[in-house]
């Protein structure tokens, strides 16, 4: 009799057994990593030209904000860094004052859409120049005016990668950037940007005879005025041995800036509003 009982509910405690366990299995998966599908499915269907933005917020938050850059060359390891005030207003202006080194103080860069003008203190007219100009070391004029992708480069995605800067590596985007604005400072830029964060983390621009010219890392992204931001780009020059320089941004602050301070004719009068 008692073999009898023990076959009759044998199935029926196993079934239970069975629902049971596929109820504390479902319980306890939040404990485990699993694949997003719906990100993955989203992130597989951006367009570069999406992706491109959301890299040019990365590197300028806001359409109005001030900040200090400093820009360290490697070699020599004595010579003092260059100090920037930088001002920029809706994402197409940008005002650079030079603060050190002192021979240079009160010189001026002005940015405005396709136009860039230096300026040389105690003169009466800024000059032209072009964004791909050397500014020091290894950065550019442009690399210090021009903080966004968007507006001077058509993009196209080039596929996926695994990018390493320093001792990390990113999955990332790769987009063929080509320049398609007079105002552009190089003319093709090969980007990887980081997926999930949208940050850029390498850029390799090239010549217009297709000569590689230099390789950026961003290699610091912190919070300023509850933003995340690229605030540091470390550049090596192909066309000068592989020197290494740095260009660093600090002291962020987000405020309107004037439109006084984006006109050509305002230069000489602006010393004592923007160098300090």
């Amino acid at each position: 009799m008692y073999e009898l009982f023990i076959k009759l509910i044998s199935p029926v405690f196993l079934l239970v057994m069975i629902v049971s366990g596929s109820v504390c299995f479902a319980a306890n998966t939040s404990g485990f990593s699993v694949p997003d599908r719906r990100r993955d499915a989203a992130e597989n269907s951006v367009t570069a030209e999406e992706i491109l933005k959301k890299a040019d917020e990365a590197r300028a938050p806001w359409p109005d904000f001030t900040m200090t850059a400093t820009l360290s060359v490697e070699r020599p390891a004595e010579q003092a860094p260059d100090i920037f005030r930088v001002f920029l207003k809706n994402h197409s202006q940008t005002l650079v004052s030079y603060i050190e080194p002192l021979k240079q103080r009160g010189n001026m860069l002005l940015m405005r859409d396709d136009n860039l003008w230096y300026y040389v203190n105690k003169t009466h007219r800024p000059i032209r120049i072009t964004p791909v100009q050397k500014l020091s070391g290894g950065a550019s004029y442009g690399d210090i005016t021009k903080l966004d992708w968007s507006k001077d480069y058509l993009a196209i995605i080039g596929g996926e990668s695994l990018v390493r800067v320093k001792e990390e590596r990113f999955d990332a985007w790769f987009l063929k950037l080509t320049a398609r604005s007079k105002s552009a400072t190089y003319h093709t830029i090969d980007l990887y940007v980081e997926k999930g964060t949208y940050y850029p983390r390498k850029a390799v621009v090239y010549l217009q005879s297709g000569k590689k010219m230099k390789t950026m890392y961003f290699t610091a992204y912190t919070k300023n005025a509850g933003k995340i931001m690229n605030t540091k780009i470390d550049f090596i020059d192909h066309l000068a041995s592989d020197k290494e320089t740095s260009l660093i941004f600090s002291k962020v602050i987000v405020k309107k800036i004037p439109d006084s301070f984006f006109l050509p004719a305002s230069l000489p009068s602006l010393y004592s509003e923007v160098v300090y």
